[in-house]
């Protein structure tokens, strides 16, 4: 469908296409989970993320996108009273689609991220099991994560109103999902340990470069 719709995009150029070029901060919240085989009750962990962007439009509603943020992820294991907090640095680089030629548009992001893992805090609303015949045991705890970097395929679906001199506001829902696993499946008992959640985010854009781009 992406593939379809650029094709009539390019056939679709007006004569006159005036080159788009952004810069941007956003920031906003994050809703995280691991996917833990076998499984393990969880619930959304809430963070924060914040970074800039650059954006090129270089063709009629078709340009990519890179930013450099800074994300909170983890999980939270509210039946034991325990919750980890996983701080990155993340740069995703995304193909950027957008509908709308007026003051609003509608956009689509989509592309691979990669990301560093700088530090992670553990969290305990009660005293941590010791015992492995307690149910709230947890191999994992007070043990750190095994992979710091991190590869991840994200997707977001927003909105954006532009301004008459040439800035936009942007609000943006985004999903991801990380391919590496956080702990060693040959250290701990579980094969599949794969960060993924939602963040909603508000931004700003400024452009700051136009220039005319004929059509042949």
């Amino acid at each position: 469908m992406l593939i379809t719709g650029c094709s009539i995009a390019a056939f679709a150029q007006p004569k006159d296409f005036k080159t788009e070029i952004y810069i941007g901060a956003k920031g906003g919240i994050t809703f995280s989970k691991v996917r833990f085989y076998p499984n393990v009750i969880e619930s959304f962990e809430q963070g924060k993320t914040g970074g800039i962007m650059f954006r090129l439009i270089s063709e009629p509603h078709i340009g990519f996108q890179v930013e450099v943020n800074y994300t909170q992820k983890g999980w939270k294991e509210d039946s034991i009273g325990y919750s980890r907090q996983l701080n990155y640095i993340s740069v995703p680089v995304m193909t950027h689609v957008n509908i709308g030629k007026k003051a609003f548009r509608f956009t689509l992001n989509l592309g691979p991220e990669i990301a560093y893992m700088f530090s992670e805090e553990e969290k305990f609303s009660y005293p941590p099991a010791t015992s492995t015949e307690d149910p709230a045991y947890r191999t994992y705890i007070g043990k750190p994560t095994d992979t710091q970097l991190d590869f991840l395929f994200t997707v977001g679906i927003g909105m954006e109103y532009h301004l008459k001199h040439g800035g936009a506001f942007s609000l943006e829902g985004r999903a991801y999902y990380s391919l590496p696993n956080l702990f060693d499946p040959d250290k701990y008992p579980y094969k599949v340990t794969q960060s993924n959640g939602a963040q909603v985010t508000f931004a700003y854009l400024f452009q700051f470069k136009r220039k005319n781009k004929a059509s042949k």
